[in-house]
């Protein structure tokens, strides 16, 4: 299983944080990777928020116009992460008074002040720089393609079930965005002098939840043959061995297929405490931020991780 979280502090329901005075990173302050604005901020090293790390550094990643629902997505993906015992990277919402920006504020799972074999983030499209023929949209790229690879750096790893997890997360929440620079390796070096390598967290998972359904539309995506449809067609990055988007639901069959031992990781992310998501989702209706978070929008997306989790249990339970 992916080292999970879960032992962070929750974030106090509707105390958004105030990111107004944070200091920007000195070789960072425009964080280059990825197509969303976004910022590399350090912690205040007198901040008092439990759920923060002084002295370590965040992203203050922010969303505009059709797209601004993917600071939640991003929130919500790291509750339901934590609650699943998965390593999602923790995620905040928060607000820069001096610009007006609300944003989802995500700690960086590297780099801790202190440790003792800081890690270096590589993204996968690294590796995969001589067959990505588009770089821009990381294409070509295979699920079989990335097990190989992720074999070949994390020998002592169980690299079929941080994929098996990945996959089913990714069905569950709707991510139609794991592309090889949304995810990727840590290398360290032990303080014994031997390298280690293992899996990122699963970062960048604000292309999901139904983020794009506009606020006006959605009492009409929540009826029940809309929640199917729209279900039904959402897609993996990539498929098993083409490349191109894959159904979710496909793709994870698929790779049951291929991967017998993927049973188990894959039924214990829809292991999950209804209650305490609906309980995640209606906390986040009562933040007062730029980008709000409706009730209608709270009850589209629950009913969103319904029927993924019934399409995934109709194949691992069924």
């Amino acid at each position: 299983m992916l080292t999970s979280f879960a032992s962070r502090p929750p974030q106090p329901t509707g105390q958004a944080v105030d990111v107004t005075n944070w200091a920007q990173h000195d070789d960072f302050a425009v964080f280059p990777v990825g197509s969303k604005p976004k910022r590399m901020l350090i912690c205040p090293a007198d901040a008092r928020e439990p759920f923060l790390i002084p002295g370590h550094s965040y992203l203050f990643k922010t969303a505009r116009g059709w797209q601004c629902q993917q600071v939640w997505s991003e929130v919500i993906a790291y509750k339901i992460g934590a609650e699943l015992g998965l390593a999602v990277p923790p995620c905040f919402i928060a607000v820069d008074a001096k610009t007006g920006e609300t944003g989802a504020l995500v700690e960086f799972f590297y780099g801790y002040p202190g440790d003792a074999a800081p890690a270096r983030l590589v993204p996968a499209s690294d590796f995969m720089t001589r067959v990505l023929v588009d770089k821009k949209r990381g294409r070509p790229h295979t699920i079989r393609m990335n097990l190989k690879l992720s074999r070949l750096l994390c020998k002592h790893a169980s690299v079929v079930t941080w994929w098996a997890e990945a996959l089913a997360f990714d069905a569950l929440i709707g991510n139609t965005d794991r592309h090889p620079d949304n995810w990727g390796f840590l290398f360290r070096v032990n303080p014994d002098g031997r390298a280690h390598v293992e899996m990122a967290p699963l970062f960048d998972n604000g292309t999901s939840l139904g983020y794009e359904v506009r606020e006006e539309k959605l009492l009409s995506a929540s009826s029940s043959d809309c929640i199917e449809a729209y279900t039904m067609k959402g897609t993996h990055h990539c498929g098993l061995d083409r490349d191109g988007p894959a159904p979710h639901f496909e793709l994870c069959k698929q790779f049951l297929k291929a991967q017998a031992s993927a049973v188990p990781p894959m039924q214990s992310v829809i292991r999950y405490d209804r209650q305490k998501v609906e309980s995640i989702l209606e906390e986040c209706t009562r933040f007062d931020v730029g980008i709000c978070f409706s009730d209608d929008r709270a009850r589209l997306v629950l009913s969103l991780l319904d029927a993924r989790k019934a399409a995934l249990r109709a194949f691992l339970e069924g």
